[in-house]
């Protein structure tokens, strides 16, 4: 009986134990998806600031060389 009672308890802490770890590895994964999400939109932004740069800069030394 005792051993009945011991071993229920160990697959109730066994569970527990892993739905614990199931839940922190799904926040982390989370959090490290939005986080990438994040890096990759600023660098996203951050390419699209150079390319109008470079854009403008093609067009004000297109206008110079024409005047």
């Amino acid at each position: 009986m005792e051993y009945v009672r011991i071993n229920s308890e160990y697959d109730y802490i066994k569970k527990r134990s892993l739905i614990n770890f199931m839940t922190n590895e799904k926040l982390n994964l989370e959090a490290h998806f939005h986080q990438r999400t994040v890096n990759m939109l600023k660098m996203i932004q951050n390419f699209e600031t150079s390319n109008m740069k470079s854009h403008l800069r093609q067009i004000a030394l297109g206008s110079l060389e024409t005047v």
